[in-house]
């Protein structure tokens, strides 16, 4: 994107303000985020909200790498049960919802472990829930391999919804101007 897309104006804030807080209007019990060292201004606005944000002595290479710092931390500082789960998303995902990440919430039966997603209009998208009895599996995939090949490998179910936030992530500035349109003609409706 050239800038910190995450600190990019959305609404009345930030993208990361608009992710966090549909984070945080959910019935999740913590969020935590995983930022760079380097990256000040993120962790700053991160922490305008009530979330834990990890920051990883090393740079992460990648966005597996991340999530295996956040997993880490929740497994230290929380000890979750097998009954708990994970969900994931990447931050760049300003139209996520609190009744999105609620229905994969809802979803979600310990007593059957399985991967959950969104589908929405045929496309599978964010956040993904993962049972926590399943996240070590992300610490087992071959270093070429990103979280997704999880959905290939364990058992997985789509769940349905209509949340098209499902599936708006930005990561062009051209992707971020169409948004940026979109918003604007929803809200003069």
């Amino acid at each position: 994107m050239g800038k910190p897309k995450l600190l990019l104006p959305w609404k009345k804030g930030r993208i990361i303000d608009a992710v966090l807080g549909a984070w945080l209007a959910s019935q999740v019990d913590q969020v935590v985020v995983t930022v760079r060292a380097d990256n000040r201004s993120l962790q700053k606005q991160c922490l305008v909200h009530d979330v834990e944000v990890v920051v990883p002595e090393q740079p992460p290479i990648d966005m597996k790498r991340s999530v295996l710092y956040g997993v880490d931390y929740l497994r230290r500082r929380y000890q979750p049960a097998d009954a708990d789960c994970l969900l994931l998303a990447p931050a760049d995902m300003p139209e996520l919802s609190a009744p999105l990440i609620d229905i994969l919430l809802a979803a979600h039966d310990p007593e059957d472990p399985r991967l959950l997603a969104p589908e929405v209009d045929g496309k599978r998208g964010h956040p993904l829930l993962i049972p926590w009895q399943l996240a070590g599996e992300i610490g087992r995939l071959e270093e070429d391999q990103g979280i997704n090949v999880l959905c290939d490998r364990l058992p997985m179910a789509l769940v349905q919804s209509d949340q098209a936030g499902a599936l708006v992530d930005i990561d062009t500035p051209e992707e971020y101007q169409q948004q940026r349109e979109n918003l604007d003609t929803d809200h003069r409706c």
